[in-house]
């Protein structure tokens, strides 16, 4: 596909597009919570997973990555207005997951400009920035000199392109001093103990980071207000809690702020009274504000034993009607000449991405987790019973059945009744993931593996025992979330639904009766559950295996004695551990084979869908 940045840059700038993708609904108006501004004020997003056009089919969060390039320059001037200062966080996982990352060749050449239009103070990587050399590359050579500093990798490495050394991704850590409020800051960037990099990078574990020479050297600095930790790490991990215990080691009192993501949900923890944790959610569903007030400066002459710092939190709905709330302004005043451009950026380069190309209609919504996976409007049983029976089969193996697994977190979101476009096939699985197969298996045997992937908790213990040797989770990140501590209200916990009351406080006391109360995000964390800034009403969620099965057989036909094994080759670890488990007998990766040669899972979607969901005018 043809690629002319230079192009669509001078189009952008000649433009006077609207801001907002034409094709976004228009935001619902909904009782709002204000900001609680403070001394220092942050913007945070995580995990955009390259949904830098916002949602074309959710009207929260249908706002794109221009608009906030204006809401953020409206928002750093209120603040210096106040004589405060504000900082804008991104802390990683900004590919794969949306057309307009996936779909280019090579990968990415399109969000690498639009992110950069952002002025972001302190950003990391994620973990899908290392799974592939080609975006570790184009990381370490595109994403780190567009930002230079304001990039921070503390605990990852790579080996350089073109000589082959090993040196940092990006500096190590960075001191800086606001503008405003003169706080002077200490920042980190970190990843979690990831695992799963391609090997021209090399993440260190974090509890080895924070015993090095230059990490102890720079925590032991004096002159220090504030502690940042950015990074693509759950706000409540070992990881954090190893940054946490060695920075109080040396700074029993000073401020420390963490930001996470990872799991894909809004959460806040608290560490003690002077160091809070927050994550802010996914796909660019939301925008986190942060602020504390109270910080000891030497230009305000506090002392650390005169104030305790506040620390205070809003979950933004990323859409314009939030936006405008926020900043006292509307869809005249709102808009930034700047943010406008990367509005027509982000539609020009989804236009030459053909991402609006429509394969098929989808006749119903089908729902990752807000019904039971089984369902009839379950993303998962539809993969079940309609598309792995029909779309399965090795030209090589004609007549052998094949009992198939599928881990869910495959699957990465929902799919709305209505078009079903090339944007849609990467939304629903961006991965280039293809099958691979064990010859003959018993069934029997094929379905304990299943039932060893989905049930045994000893698999998960022997998992860790062996590094480098398993994905962080078989499920959906913010599954992952509910098994290692409190998290969003948008799931059910356990088969018990998390049930959050609308909040009756003051803060939104004098909102108009009238606005709706719309479904969405009622979070729960350790600062309350007043924290999402629209007023929301509870949704359910359900839990979800690990992993689905499907056998390729006629339901008429007698079961088979024997199958070929048929599994997602990103699992194959975690396959090779349950066939040990299961007493399979066969060496797993050496007894296995390619499954449909070049066939990736998002292959057998698209094709599916152009077999059985025409559209009719």
């Amino acid at each position: 596909m043809a690629f002319n940045l230079k192009a669509l840059l001078v189009l952008s700038l000649l433009s006077a597009a609207q801001a907002i993708q034409p094709s976004a609904p228009d935001p619902i108006a909904a009782p709002l919570r204000d900001l609680k501004w403070g001394q220092l004020n942050f913007l945070h997003t995580t995990d955009t997973h390259g949904w830098l056009a916002g949602h074309l089919q959710e009207p929260s969060y249908s706002a794109d990555w221009g608009d906030y390039v204006s809401f953020a320059t409206h928002m750093r001037e209120i603040a210096e207005s106040r004589g405060q200062d504000l900082l804008v966080i991104d802390t990683g996982d900004r590919v794969e997951g949306n057309g307009l990352y996936d779909s280019s060749v090579p990968r990415g050449i399109y969000i690498s400009e639009i992110i950069r239009q952002q002025h972001i103070d302190v950003l990391s990587s994620g973990n899908h920035e290392l799974y592939k050399k080609t975006t570790s590359d184009a990381e370490f050579l595109t994403t780190v000199p567009n930002f230079q500093v304001h990039y921070l990798a503390s605990n990852i490495n790579i080996y350089h392109p073109v000589t082959g050394e090993l040196v940092p991704l990006a500096q190590r850590f960075r001191k800086f001093t606001t503008e405003k409020q003169g706080i002077r800051i200490v920042s980190f960037g970190f990843l979690f103990d990831f695992t799963m990099n391609y090997n021209n990078t090399v993440v260190q574990p974090v509890e080895a980071t924070v015993k090095e020479s230059w990490f102890q050297e720079a925590i032991h600095d004096r002159d220090v207000d504030l502690f940042l930790v950015v990074g693509h790490v759950p706000v409540r991990s070992p990881e954090y809690d190893a940054v946490f215990r060695a920075i109080r080691a040396i700074h029993p009192n000073t401020p420390i702020q963490f930001f996470g993501g990872h799991y894909h949900i809004r959460d806040c923890a608290q560490y003690d009274s002077n160091a809070y944790g927050l994550a802010s959610g996914r796909f660019m569903e939301t925008i986190g504000f942060m602020s504390i007030d109270g910080l000891f400066t030497a230009k305000n002459g506090l002392q650390l034993n005169q104030v305790t710092p506040a620390f205070e939190r809003r979950y933004i709905d990323n859409n314009l009607y939030s936006f405008h709330h926020h900043t006292g302004l509307n869809e005249l005043t709102f808009p930034t000449e700047h943010g406008r451009n990367v509005s027509h950026l982000i539609q020009k380069s989804r236009s030459a991405l053909d991402l609006d190309e429509i394969y098929g209609c989808i006749p119903e919504t089908l729902w990752m987790s807000r019904s039971p996976y089984n369902a009839k409007d379950s993303i998962y049983a539809w993969l079940q019973k309609e598309v792995l029976p029909s779309m399965l089969g090795d030209e090589s193996r004609p007549e052998k059945p094949a009992f198939a697994i599928v881990n869910t977190g495959a699957i990465r979101f929902d799919l709305f009744k209505g078009q079903f476009t090339r944007d849609s096939a990467y939304i629903v699985s961006p991965f280039t993931s293809g099958f691979r197969y064990l010859k003959n298996v018993p069934l029997d045997k094929a379905r304990l593996v299943l039932d060893v992937l989905n049930r045994q908790p000893k698999i998960l213990t022997a998992a860790q025992e062996v590094p480098g040797s398993v994905p962080w989770s078989l499920a959906p990140p913010e599954q992952a979330a509910h098994v290692h501590g409190p998290a969003s209200g948008r799931m059910r916990r356990s088969g018990q639904m998390i049930d959050t009351p609308i909040d009756q406080s003051p803060m939104f006391s004098n909102a108009d009766p009238q606005l709706t109360v719309i479904p969405g995000y009622t979070t729960a964390d350790d600062m309350g559950t007043d924290g999402d800034d629209t007023v929301h009403s509870n949704i359910d969620f359900y839990q979800i295996p690990n992993c689905i099965d499907a056998l390729t057989l006629d339901t008429s036909s007698a079961a088979p004695e024997t199958v070929d094994l048929v599994y997602i080759d990103f699992i194959q670890p975690y396959v090779a551990l349950a066939a040990k488990f299961a007493g399979l007998g066969v060496d797993v990766p050496g007894e296995s084979h390619v499954y449909m040669p070049g066939k990736t899972f998002t292959d057998l979607i698209i094709d599916w869908v152009k077999a059985n969901w025409s559209c009719h005018t």
